[in-house]
Order: C-alpha cells, then sequence, then structure tokens
C-alpha cells in the first residue's frame, strides 16, 4: 500500500487532480512535519465487480488514513478492507501497516454500516530524522470497542493522506469490487481542518483492470466522499455524502417450557421472551406481545414454537413438551 506513483513511477494530473493507478482521496503535504492525523468513516458494503480471474480471486478495497508516502518509501497506516470474492462471498476487517513490512491484521470483528474512527498520533522523538513513537487508534462506534497500540516507526512526516485503495496481495495489485461510496467525516491533521481542495490535494484512481475511485469535492474542508465506477465507463460524478443509517438488527427471541416432560392430565409454561421485534407468533399455542407466557396442556408429546418479527426480519425459538407415561403399580411392585 505505497505512495501514489503508478507502477512505473509516473504520476499525471487530469484537470490538476493526481490520477494513480491505486490511490483515491486526499493527500496534504503543505504543513509538514506531520504529528497525526484521524478520519471518521463508514464501511462500504461490496460486490464482486466481474473481472475475470482476478489475482487470489478476489477483488478488494481498503479505506485508511496515513503519515509518510506521498513520494517517499516511509508510510504508516491503520485502516479497514473490504473483500469480495469470485464465488460471490464478502469479507471485511480491519488492519495496520508499518511500511515496508506488510499489513496486519486486528482482530476486532467490522461489518459494513460500521462507523469507524482512526487516529495516528506522535507521542515521542517527533522529529524526521528521529525514530519516532506512534499511538495508533481505531474506535468502532457501531460494535462499540477501541482498539489502541504503540510502534516504533521512523516517518518522513512529509505528508498526511485519507484514502480508498486497491490493494497489493501477492505479487500484483487486484481489481477495485463495487463500494458504490464511500465517504470520510471529518479528517484532520495535526488537530486541525487540513481545509481540503480537489485540485491542490484530490487523487483519482483508474485501476489497471478499468475501474475508477473518484473524489467529490471537498465540504468544509474536511469532509469528503469517493464514488466507485465500473469497468471502461467514464469517472463516476461524485457529490460529498453523509454516513447512511446502519440496517436495524435482526431480531432474536427464546422459548422455554417448565416443565419439559409431564404426565397425562399435567400442564407445561411456555416463556418466551424477544429483542428487537414488534411482535411475536405462537405455533400449537397462543403467543401475545413481544414478551410473555402460556400455559399448555398436551396430550401427546408436542413442539411449539415462537416467531418474533422486526424491522431487522423474522426470528424462530423452539420447545417440546414430552408426554412421559406415568409409574403403575401393582401390588408392592411398580414400573
Amino acid at each position: 500500500m505505497q505512495a501514489y506513483r503508478n507502477p512505473d513511477g509516473s504520476i499525471y494530473r487530469f484537470h490538476n487532480t493526481i490520477v494513480s493507478s491505486f490511490w483515491s482521496g486526499y493527500a496534504v503535504t503543505a504543513s509538514p512535519p506531520y504529528n497525526s492525523a484521524s478520519a471518521t468513516w463508514q464501511i462500504p458494503s461490496v460486490s464482486y465487480d466481474g473481472v475475470s480471474n482476478p489475482p487470489a480471486g478476489e477483488e478488494a478495497a481498503v479505506n485508511w488514513v496515513g503519515i509518510g508516502g506521498d513520494g517517499d518509501s516511509t508510510l504508516i497506516q491503520l485502516g479497514t478492507g473490504e473483500t469480495a470474492f469470485t464465488t460471490g462471498a464478502t469479507s471485511y476487517g480491519a488492519w495496520y501497516e508499518l511500511y515496508p513490512a506488510g499489513a496486519v491484521g486486528i482482530s476486532n470483528p467490522v461489518k459494513p454500516g460500521d462507523i469507524i474512527t482512526v487516529s495516528l498520533q506522535c507521542t515521542a522523538a517527533c522529529s524526521p530524522s528521529s525514530v519516532q513513537t506512534w499511538q495508533l487508534t481505531m474506535t468502532d462506534a457501531t460494535a462499540g470497542w477501541t482498539w489502541t497500540q504503540s510502534f516504533q516507526y521512523q516517518s518522513s512526516m512529509a505528508s498526511a493522506e485519507w484514502i480508498v485503495e486497491t490493494p497489493e496481495v501477492g505479487s500484483g495489485f487486484v481489481p477495485l469490487p463495487d463500494y458504490a461510496q464511500a465517504t470520510f467525516d471529518p479528517v484532520e491533521a495535526n488537530g486541525q481542518n487540513p481545509n481540503l481542495s480537489l485540485s491542490a490535494n484530490g487523487i483519482i484512481m483508474q485501476s489497471a483492470y478499468g475501474e475508477s475511485s473518484n473524489p467529490s469535492s471537498p465540504v468544509n474542508g474536511d469532509s469528503f466522499s469517493t464514488c466507485w465506477g465500473a469497468i471502461g465507463a467514464a469517472l463516476t460524478p461524485c457529490t460529498a455524502g453523509s454516513f447512511a443509517a446502519p440496517p436495524p438488527p435482526a431480531p432474536t427471541v427464546g422459548l422455554l417450557a417448565n416443565p419439559k416432560s409431564i404426565t397425562t392430565g399435567q400442564s407445561s409454561t411456555l416463556t418466551w421472551s424477544s429483542a428487537d421485534a414488534t411482535s411475536c407468533t405462537g405455533h400449537n399455542f397462543t403467543a401475545s406481545g413481544t414478551a410473555g407466557s402460556a400455559v399448555v396442556s398436551p396430550t401427546v408429546t408436542t413442539s411449539y414454537s415462537a416467531t418474533c418479527t422486526g424491522p431487522g426480519g423474522s426470528a424462530t425459538a423452539l420447545a417440546t413438551v414430552t408426554m412421559s407415561s406415568p409409574n403403575t403399580c401393582h401390588g408392592r411392585k411398580c414400573r
């Protein structure tokens, strides 16, 4: 995940905006040294674009914040990644990288729609001539976790970046999946609004496979989106967007029978409960409301179910009441 120069070392401009074969977004160089950079973004959902036989059978995009690397070989990054496979499967993850070492995965899980905030902060020896100490922090506001770790790394501190990239897998860059739109809001460099400008700081991606990723003009200097473009199509016009509302959570439901085993003439109490549901129905018994209880008196072993429905879908739980034969006594012997 290197600097935005093309594989042959060249760069070029489109309407005075840098064009790269694997970076899109914004990079600033006007106020070094950069001792901190941060951003908040929403993880986009991706789908397979249709490139035939891509490397490793996948297309991938990574969203990250970095310091260094704009025209030099030092780059410290923290971000998330989205992969679409030729099978139609997708995967999502978090990672960091201290170039030229490879990316290292972060075990905390992420998913499409999560709101991610990352920061890179120099905490000691903050000079380009020194080996600095960097504190990397990532927070998933949607899932409710924070990861942080400190590293020793010597950065040029000459640039700060906010990028959507098609990464290198093995010996080559992979195609870019259809990610529709990714939004960064806000971004900061050295704790301040970087006052981004499309003509001065923007980077357009035109990948070797024919897809594109086009940054929007910034809003208030610290918010922008990038927009995906299909193979061979013109650049997708891009307007800075906002974070989409996360999908509603899927409901959960539980159903218990007490007791689970009865004999003829006895009863059992079914108790159901749910979360993120608006209604529940029972099978082989009547369920009213999203939680409650009902008494049942089956004459044979019977299975019951409760299905609860909400904005995020439906869920079903099962419980069985077993009929046991009563003890029969003959004289002093019982069986």
